[in-house]
């Protein structure tokens, strides 16, 4: 007897499921869409009051176990009248030189 039970259910929340989506599509509001169907408001809100409940249980935020990665960055580092530019290997070679004749004429 609970397997049909089961069965049944399962039947239900699928239709109604195909009933919600049809809603969201159909561009009415919801009064309006229940009505020209003959659904039951009240249903209608049950049923789309538990799909959301369902969607956000198991959406529930979970742990996850992260790993420690070392990354090494190839850095390029210039030591200037105490100051200290940092840039990652890859930077325009052009712009650094314009950079440090700028600051070499200050």
């Amino acid at each position: 007897m609970a397997d049909v039970l089961a069965v049944r259910d399962e039947y239900r929340a699928q239709q109604w499921a195909m009933v919600v989506q049809e809603c969201r599509s159909s561009g009415l509001t919801n009064r309006e869409y229940c009505r020209q169907r003959g659904i039951s408001e009240k249903s209608f809100y049950y049923w789309q009051r538990k799909f959301r409940t369902q969607i956000v249980a198991s959406a529930a935020p979970q742990l996850v176990q992260l790993e420690a990665v070392s990354v090494t960055e190839e850095v390029l580092q210039i030591q200037y009248r105490g100051a200290e530019l940092r840039l990652p290997a890859g930077v325009d070679m052009d712009a650094v030189t314009a950079l440090l004749r700028s600051i070499q004429s200050l």
